[in-house]
């Protein structure tokens, strides 16, 4: 009788776990329907402020201005706190050289071009950059590698940044293709940066403001700016080199002595010291 009461209370707790067991299957089904349902609100309530911001940016000229007055200030107190520079949000004209260091100078023209119709003034920006440099230069006392010289064009439409290499080879037509600037095809997947002092090497990120039909990208002066845009520790001489992989998944390897200019369909390595260049194919 003894053992027929234990068998009854086995089954009976038997039975209750299998009740147990039911409750939490029951549970577990419950809050993953739950979850389900609020990973799909969080995403339509993500896309549809993500809607509702880009055409109140692109319409409503009030909030336009206020995101990139928030913007910049944003972007002008970080720079205070961060060992490396940041790229300013705000329209300028800068030149970028090596005097020892690393040095930029710079106009900001946000006041300039902010209100501005891009496309009737490129000529006139043309022409105030060709001024500009012309006042700077002579303040450079000396400079070891080439002339990165931008333009930072940011208004209520457009946002993107011309990017000229000039050394002593380099003559102003050289520069006259600025304003036949368009979106390039071109863009790259990847860029490393190696140095035979450095164990790791270093990825670079290029902004894609820079990708615009005539701009020169990773002349050794461009390559040292992007270095001091980054925040890891680098090694910098003209041993470096610059692995980079194109849209067409095809590697390259630039060095101290070339650099790339971009067109609307195709990229071009120049050399620093000669006209002999190779170019991409469709």
């Amino acid at each position: 009788m003894l053992k027929d009461f234990h068998s009854q209370i086995y089954i009976l707790m038997f039975d209750e776990c299998i009740d147990l067991d039911q409750l939490l299957e029951k549970m577990m089904t419950f809050f993953s329907f739950i979850g389900i349902k609020l990973l799909l609100l969080f995403n339509y309530f993500k896309a549809h402020c993500e809607i509702q911001y880009k055409w109140h940016y692109e319409n409503n000229i009030h909030f336009h201005i206020a995101i990139d007055t928030i913007e910049a200030h944003i972007c002008s107190a970080k720079s205070f706190f961060v060992p490396y520079y940041i790229e300013p949000s705000h329209s300028y004209f800068k030149v970028c050289y090596k005097d020892g260091d690393y040095k930029e100078e710079y106009i900001d023209a946000d006041k300039v071009l902010y209100y501005a119709d891009v496309k009737e003034i490129l000529s006139s920006i043309m022409s105030l950059y060709k001024a500009i440099f012309s006042i700077f230069q002579p303040i450079i006392k000396q400079n070891e590698l080439d002339y990165l010289i931008l333009i930072h064009v940011r208004n209520m439409k457009e946002d993107f940044i011309f990017s000229r290499i000039k050394d002593d080879n380099n003559s102003d037509e050289e520069y006259s293709d600025i304003c036949e600037s368009k979106t390039t095809r071109n863009f790259f997947l990847s860029i490393e940066y190696t140095h035979p002092d450095m164990i790791e090497s270093l990825i670079i990120h290029l902004d894609s403001r820079y990708l615009l039909s005539g701009n020169e990208l990773f002349s050794p002066c461009f390559v040292l700016k992007c270095l001091h845009y980054q925040s890891r520790p680098f090694e910098y001489d003209n041993r470096y080199k610059l692995n980079v992989l194109d849209s067409d998944i095809k590697q390259i390897t630039l060095t101290s002595k070339n650099y790339i200019r971009l067109s609307e369909k195709h990229y071009e390595i120049i050399d620093l010291d000669c006209s002999c260049n190779c170019k991409k194919s469709d």
